[in-house]
């Protein structure tokens, strides 16, 4: 049993979650890496306390001095972006490579990061407008395949069905208008290839990176679609202005980007990305951008969304 299952077998048996909590905290104070590594996500997630990144930090460096290397990785992310300390990307690439021979992500990372696209390869990309006004394009070719097989190989273990939440309820519920499988990645959880890719988002949308929501990855399995929707969403003070959808594989039949309201149709080849905008010149959401994923008819599809705002975003509030 983990210790993680442990936690929730002693919260269940007493009927007090603070129990489980305690537990961890306790085998955390001890020197344990893998408490130290679940008090960490906590403070970070911020579900049952304020978020705190210094006090991450402070656990994360117990656990990574223990030999755990998910803690060294989660701690790669923060230095290199930035959270919780000066952002120091030489310094996480080093750490990095110090567990690269015994962690297959970290070692995956150092071999690709010198192998990414440039930023000048990455502005010069074709370009194909579907639509001037709204404005819809595809930009051709701005994943390379090796970004695109990492993105999808980190993926798949973290993937969960698509749910929606309402407020006070802990347990989702299927989506009624989306069916598919995905995994968001938070500042904390993007790595530095994942971080990359934000960057080079940001340029070809001419957005910022502190603008966008959470990675969305997302897969969807023969039959699954998501149907008509508008990605601008009501009475957002800080709205939906832009999204871009990577096309991360193409070997499967159906699953077009449709807009049902302008006629168009598009569907990437894998490493294009489709970036519309969702509001109009009045920054209200624009009713011509109802768009849908049509049902995947054989094979498997994967994508990576990114939604932008209008201002500077936190990733980690809801609305």
């Amino acid at each position: 049993m983990s210790l993680f299952e442990e936690a929730k077998e002693i919260a269940r048996r007493s009927g007090r979650p603070q129990d489980g909590i305690a537990f961890i905290e306790r085998k955390a104070t001890d020197g344990d890496a893998e408490a130290n590594l679940i008090v960490a996500r906590w403070w970070l997630y911020a579900s049952d306390r304020p978020r705190d990144a210094i006090a991450a930090h402070r656990h994360l460096n117990a656990a990574a001095g223990k030999g755990n290397t998910e803690a060294v990785r989660l701690l790669a992310n923060l230095i290199a972006a930035g959270i919780g300390c000066e952002a120091d990307s030489s310094k996480a690439i080093a750490m990095l490579k110090q567990v690269a021979d015994r962690d297959g992500v970290a070692a995956a990372q150092v071999a690709l990061l010198p192998q990414m696209m440039t930023e000048a390869d990455a502005l010069s990309a074709t370009r194909d407008r579907f639509s001037a006004e709204p404005s819809i394009e595809l930009v051709r070719q701005l994943l390379l395949p090796g970004e695109r097989d990492y993105i999808m190989r980190v993926a798949t273990p973290v993937l969960k069905p698509s749910f929606v939440y309402e407020p006070g309820v802990e347990q989702g519920k299927a989506d009624p208008i989306r069916k598919s499988e995905g995994a968001a990645y938070l500042p904390h959880d993007e790595d530095l290839v994942i971080q990359a890719l934000n960057r080079r988002l940001a340029l070809v949308t001419g957005t910022a990176v502190d603008q966008r929501e959470a990675l969305y990855v997302i897969r969807y399995l023969p039959g699954e679609e998501y149907r008509p929707h508008f990605d601008a969403l009501p009475g957002l003070a800080n709205q939906r202005s832009k999204t871009a959808i990577c096309y991360l594989n193409d070997d499967y039949e159906g699953g077009a980007t449709s807009f049902p309201e302008l006629g168009i149709s598009a569907r990437g080849a894998a490493g294009d990305v489709l970036i519309f905008t969702n509001v109009d010149a009045d920054g209200r959401p624009d009713p011509r951008l109802r768009h849908a994923g049509e049902a995947v008819t054989a094979g498997i599809k994967w994508i990576a969304t990114r939604w932008i705002r209008q201002r500077t975003h936190d990733p980690y509030e809801i609305e």
